[in-house]
C-alpha cells in the first residue's frame, strides 16, 4: 500500500534557553560551550514547561485541524520516543491522550527501539496497518528531556523538547513516500556506553554510512540528488551535515538547518519539525528527503514527492 504523509502538526516551546543555562549532566565546560557555538551551530535549546501529554495533544490536534480530519477517523496512534522511559509509571499516557482527543477507534502503541531513527520504523508499521478499513494513522514523535543526562549527547549536541505529529494515510493530498532505506550497525548497539575504540569507529563511519543510506534512498526513488528541494535532517550539529553534504555533492542550502541554532536536537522529531516549518512553501512535484541517525546504530532516509494539494500550489 502507498503511504502519504498528509500533514504535520507540531508543538515547539516558546521557552529557549541559552546553552549555558541548560541543566545538563555532566555540565558543559566553557571550552565545550565555545565549540558547540562556533563549530556545531548551537545557540539555544527549546525546553518545555508543559507535561509530555499536553505537548502531544497540542501537536496532534494541530495536524487533524490542518487537514480537516475528525478524531474518529484516526484508527492508529503511534507514539515514537527515543528515551526508553517516556512517562512515569503507572500513568497510562496513550489511553489518556485517546480520551482527551476523542480517538475512540484508535489502537495505540509505542515505538522506540531504534532511538532517533524510530520514526522511520513507525512509518513502515503505519503502512502495514492502514487499509480500506483503517483510514488514518497519527504518528506522534515526542520526547521530554526530564533529566540532565537526556539533555546532551556528549561532544555531539544538546537536546531539547518538541513534538511532531504526522497524519498519514494511503491517499493524498500530502507527500507520497517514494523510498525508505534503513541500515543497522549492531556493532554499536551499546550506544553511548560502547568502548572508546568502538565509539571512535562509529565516529569514523558516521558520515559515510549516513551518506550511503541517503544515496540509496535517492536512487530507489528514481530521482537525481539535484531534484531534491529540501533535505530535512535531524538537528545534531552543522559539522556532521557539512561532511555528509560534501560526500553527496549536495549544496548546504538544500539541507534545512535553520531551526538547529534555536531548538537544539529534539530527538526523532527533528526531521519532521523541519519539514513542518516549510509545509506551505512546497509545491506539487517537489521531492524532499528526511534523514536521521539513531544510537545503536541505525541510519535511515526516506524520499517523498509532494502531491497536488500537498503544498503551496
Amino acid at each position: 500500500m502507498e503511504l502519504v504523509i498528509n500533514t504535520i502538526g507540531r508543538y515547539v516551546p516558546a521557552r529557549r534557553l541559552r546553552l549555558e543555562d541548560v541543566d545538563v549532566d555532566p555540565p558543559l565546560a566553557p571550552r565545550v560551550l565555545g565549540a558547540y557555538r562556533k563549530f556545531f551551530g548551537l545557540e539555544r535549546v527549546a525546553i518545555s514547561d508543559r507535561p509530555l501529554g499536553d505537548m502531544m495533544v497540542s501537536a496532534a490536534t494541530g495536524a487533524l485541524a490542518r487537514h480537516g480530519v475528525a478524531a474518529d477517523a484516526v484508527d492508529v496512534l503511534i507514539h515514537v520516543h527515543t528515551a526508553p522511559q517516556a512517562w512515569t509509571h503507572p500513568v497510562d499516557l496513550l489511553p489518556g491522550i485517546c480520551r482527551r482527543m476523542g480517538l475512540r477507534r484508535a489502537v495505540y502503541f509505542a515505538v522506540h527501539a531504534n532511538h532517533c531513527a524510530s520514526p522511520l520504523n513507525a512509518i513502515q508499521i503505519g503502512r502495514q496497518l492502514l487499509d480500506e478499513s483503517r483510514r488514518y494513522a497519527l504518528i506522534v514523535i515526542a520526547d521530554l528531556t526530564f533529566t540532565g543526562i537526556l539533555r546532551q549527547i556528549p561532544n555531539t549536541t544538546v537536546c531539547g523538547d518538541a513534538v511532531a505529529a504526522c497524519l498519514v494515510s494511503g491517499r493524498g493530498p500530502g507527500a507520497l513516500m517514494r523510498s525508505l532505506e534503513i541500515d543497522y550497525h549492531g556493532a554499536h548497539a551499546k550506544g553511548p556506553w560502547q568502548s572508546v575504540e568502538d565509539h571512535a569507529r562509529f565516529e569514523r563511519g558516521y558520515a559515510p554510512r549516513l551518506a550511503g543510506v541517503m544515496r540509496r534512498a535517492i536512487e530507489h526513488a528514481g530521482i537525481d540528488r539535484r531534484d531534491l528541494r529540501w533535505i530535512f535532517p535531524h538537528n545534531v550539529n552543522l559539522v556532521s551535515w557539512r561532511d555528509v553534504a560534501a560526500r553527496l555533492n549536495l549544496r548546504m542550502d538544500q539541507v534545512y538547518t535553520e531551526s538547529l541554532p534555536q531548538l537544539g536536537h529534539c530527538f526523532g522529531a527533528d526531521p519532521f519539525l523541519n519539514w513542518s516549518f516549510e509545509l506551505d512553501s512546497l509545491h506539487a512535484g517537489d521531492h524532499i528527503m528526511v534523514a536521521t541517525v539513531g544510537l545503536g546504530a541505525v541510519f535511515g532516509a526516506a524520499v517523498f514527492r509532494v502531491l497536488a494539494g500537498g503544498g503551496d500550489e
